[in-house]
């Protein structure tokens, strides 16, 4: 009950947010990923999430408990990476078909940097050997090119705002970021007269 009162204030607080579809002629995917280690105090299992940007759009996220425990950190982001990969080889199939050629290498942002090693170490350790499959397919699509792996700092590490609390400041940080803003933040935002001057860009909620 605590958790929904928290959620309704939250949503109390500015019910107009949403997320700006621009119009920028850039279709390059981007995506970050992160994953929150041992989250459910109950099972320990943890959760993953990413975003995908199209250009300056946020145009693909998710948020998702992993089916089975990670044994470390590492091994929670490196199956939030599988995550990402898949839903990027599917992006990119599908804007190909669209006539949206030379998508790849598409770079994915993440905060772990031992998560990064396993991907790009062609040799399986000890340690590693029940994460194969994932390490295979993710593999398979940074030799074909399809991906790139990059850290970034975890304080600009955007996928944060899906997977963990956060502080206010570094909520309302990530927001804009993701292109999350009100309408009133515009330049020809609707305007409490409802004049005509004023449809500029509408954000899609």
């Amino acid at each position: 009950m605590q958790a929904a009162i928290h959620v309704l204030r939250y949503l109390n607080d500015d019910s107009a947010l949403g997320v700006l579809l621009n119009k920028s002629p850039i279709f390059d995917l981007l995506g970050y990923c992160d994953a929150d280690w041992a989250a459910y105090p109950h099972s320990r299992k943890s959760v993953s999430d990413f975003v995908v940007f199209l250009g300056d759009t946020l145009l693909s996220w998710k948020s998702k408990k992993q089916t089975t425990i990670s044994l470390s950190s590492a091994e929670a982001e490196y199956r939030s990476i599988r995550r990402l990969v898949a839903e990027l080889s599917w992006l990119s199939r599908l804007l190909h078909e669209l006539t949206l050629d030379s998508l790849t290498p598409i770079p994915i942002k993440c905060d772990n940097l031992a998560a990064i090693y396993i991907a790009r170490n062609p040799v399986f350790h000890e340690r590693t050997k029940h994460i194969e499959v994932d390490c295979h397919f993710i593999r398979h699509k940074l030799i074909e090119g399809v991906i790139t792996l990059t850290h970034v700092p975890t304080r600009d590490q955007l996928a944060d705002l899906l997977t963990k609390p956060l502080t206010g400041v570094s909520h309302h940080y990530i927001l804009p970021e993701l292109g999350v803003a009100s309408p009133s933040n515009f330049r020809g935002g609707v305007r409490a007269d409802n004049s005509s001057a004023a449809t500029a860009v509408t954000p899609y909620t």
